[in-house]
């Protein structure tokens, strides 16, 4: 049985450590997979060091979902440690990520705790398995295969993702220091 006040989900990427620690550290790439379906990323704010904080806006048919905190522990390729408040369901919790080698991609073991109630874990365990297929599904994408998910109508357009394609034009045409997957 698991604690009603801790979620721990592990998940392998077809990624290196370097890259699945940067889809969660570049705004422009955060805002490709954050969210559960249905959820897009309009404001992606980070501060990527110790004591610096984060914004991210998750609208959902127009309707803004605010979250916010402060990233406590940042070990490049390694790990990530934050503050996660989402004021509007009252849920102020601590979020550890950590990434590890394994055969040829990463192994990410995430845990979240500080929920107050079964809903409010419920919720975010069904929120975080959406998000995370999600971003197995831009991996694919990013290594040509495809998406999982054909029969999706096409999402609009928002500025993030204008800006995001657009700097994926910019990358195409030059090389970045952004690692490779």
């Amino acid at each position: 049985m698991t604690h009603p006040n801790l979620l721990a989900l592990d998940r392998h990427f077809d990624a290196t450590p370097a890259f699945t620690f940067a889809l969660w550290s570049t705004p422009a790439l955060l805002s490709a997979w954050w969210g559960p379906e249905g959820h897009h990323l309009s404001t992606c704010e980070a501060d990527l060091r110790p004591g610096g904080a984060w914004r991210f806006n998750m609208e959902r048919d127009g309707q803004p979902h605010w979250i916010h905190g402060t990233y406590h522990e940042v070990i490049p390729d390694q790990r990530l440690t934050f503050s996660s408040h989402f004021d509007e369901f009252d849920v102020h919790s601590v979020i550890s990520v950590r990434f590890t080698p394994e055969g040829q991609g990463t192994r990410m073991h995430f845990l979240q705790t500080g929920f107050p109630d079964a809903e409010n874990h419920a919720g975010h365990q069904t929120g975080w398995l959406s998000s995370f297929a999600i971003l197995e599904d831009l991996l694919l994408r990013l290594h040509g295969i495809g998406s999982v998910y054909p029969t999706l109508p096409p999402a609009k357009l928002s500025g993030v993702a204008q800006d995001l394609m657009e700097a994926r034009r910019r990358h195409d045409a030059e090389p970045t220091a952004v690692p490779e997957p």
